[in-house]
């Protein structure tokens, strides 16, 4: 009875595992993206004002 009780918190225990791997993916695959969007629209419009200490281009 006693390994029947084991087996069934390591199925648990495994189950953990795969949830807690599904959300770190799905995690840093949000992330990425977020940084990646930044990126694109900062790029695509400059800031109007530049900070004091940063010189701008004529």
């Amino acid at each position: 009875m006693s390994t029947i009780i084991n087996f069934n918190e390591f199925q648990r225990k495994k189950k953990k595992k795969k949830f807690l791997r599904f959300v770190l993916v799905i995690g840093a695959i949000s992330i990425f993206c977020i940084f990646a969007y930044v990126l694109i629209v900062t790029g695509r419009y400059p800031p109007a004002e530049y900070p004091p200490y940063i010189e701008a281009k004529p």
